[in-house]
């Protein structure tokens, strides 16, 4: 049952990334801010969303709990964009499976680990964040462990 609602809690946190996207976030005129991608080998950012609980009344807990599924969201999101580049270097040598355990297990500290650098919420508490982690010579331990 747990897994179910776990499942279907994720997909709704996908569903809402994507719907979400056009109303949330954009760039302060004369900022300029890296949401996306490498900011340096060392560093690495992502942007996800997150909405409320169901059911839910109080602001601060609609936010706090829009906040937490969006940060959930970050982090699979980093898993994710690190076993894409490790099977681009791998040429499709190695199965998407093994390759998400074995990353997971190198980097889940490090990704557990990253801070939340920005958040922004809209009418509705819908959170939107800007992840980050950093480690030192993170991007060539990404790109780097393909060929192991």
């Amino acid at each position: 049952m747990k897994r179910i609602a776990l499942s279907l809690f994720i997909a709704l946190l996908a569903l809402s990334f994507s719907a979400c996207r056009s109303t949330m976030g954009g760039e302060i005129k004369g900022d300029s801010f890296i949401t996306e991608g490498w900011v340096t080998p060392d560093i690495f950012r992502v942007t996800a969303t997150g909405v409320p609980k169901p059911g839910l009344s109080n602001k601060v807990q609609r936010r706090g709990t829009a906040k937490e599924a969006a940060l959930i969201m970050a982090q699979k999101r980093i898993i994710e964009k690190f076993v894409g580049a490790r099977l681009e270097g791998a040429a499709g040598a190695v199965d998407y499976a093994s390759t998400g355990v074995a990353v997971a297990k190198e980097f889940g500290g490090t990704v557990k680990g990253g801070t939340i650098v920005k958040s922004t919420y809209d009418k509705d508490d819908n959170c939107e964040i800007v992840y980050q982690i950093e480690s030192k010579g993170l991007k060539s331990r990404v790109e780097g462990g393909a060929t192991k």
